[in-house]
């Protein structure tokens, strides 16, 4: 019984085992806000780890090179554009990027008196892209936006910057003055 007893340790021990992945611990430092300048009829500001590329028709990306991750923002003069359209559009593409199951996690901002309207939608799974966002002051203005990464997708390792993108883009909602 004792030989038995040691060869099961001997050959238990010498047995490999995987080891379980581990995720990677990221650091981001507190974010440092400053103000976007454009000729676009809003402003915001904007974390000081992105830069930001303005195009000449309004749409603009917020680029994070530590992260390899991109924000791309359309904007939409609603004289030009009617809102209905531009929420179905928004949602088809919401939903183009959760064909797999998936579970969508929705919050808001509502600002009456700034008239500020925003919704931030985080799809938890692999998707292309994690983070959909949109603000409107529902009369004259609509901004949506799309959280992009430059990896391949995996929702656990890059819960981290897409909630510090997240915050940034509070932020900017929460700073965005329409002119």
């Amino acid at each position: 019984m004792k030989k038995l007893f040691a060869l099961l340790i001997f050959v238990g021990c010498n047995t490999p085992m995987p080891k379980p992945k581990g995720m990677l611990a990221m650091n981001y430092p507190p974010p440092v806000y400053q103000q976007a300048n454009s000729d676009c009829p809003f402003t915001f500001d904007f974390n000081s780890l992105s830069s930001i590329k303005v195009q000449s028709n309004c749409f603009f990306s917020m680029s994070y090179p530590s992260m390899k991750a991109k924000v791309y923002m359309s904007y939409f003069n609603l004289d030009e554009h009617k809102i209905d359209d531009l929420y179905r559009d928004f949602n088809a593409r919401l939903m183009e990027h959760t064909k797999q199951e998936a579970r969508i996690q929705e919050s808001s901002y509502e600002n009456i008196s700034q008239k500020k309207y925003g919704r931030f939608f985080e799809i938890t799974s692999n998707a292309p892209s994690n983070l959909h966002y949109l603000v409107t002051d529902q009369k004259n203005h609509f901004i949506s936006g799309v959280l992009f990464f430059s990896v391949s997708p995996n929702y656990d390792s890059l819960f981290p910057a897409i909630q510090y993108v997240k915050n940034d883009l509070r932020q900017l909602t929460e700073s965005l003055a329409w002119h």
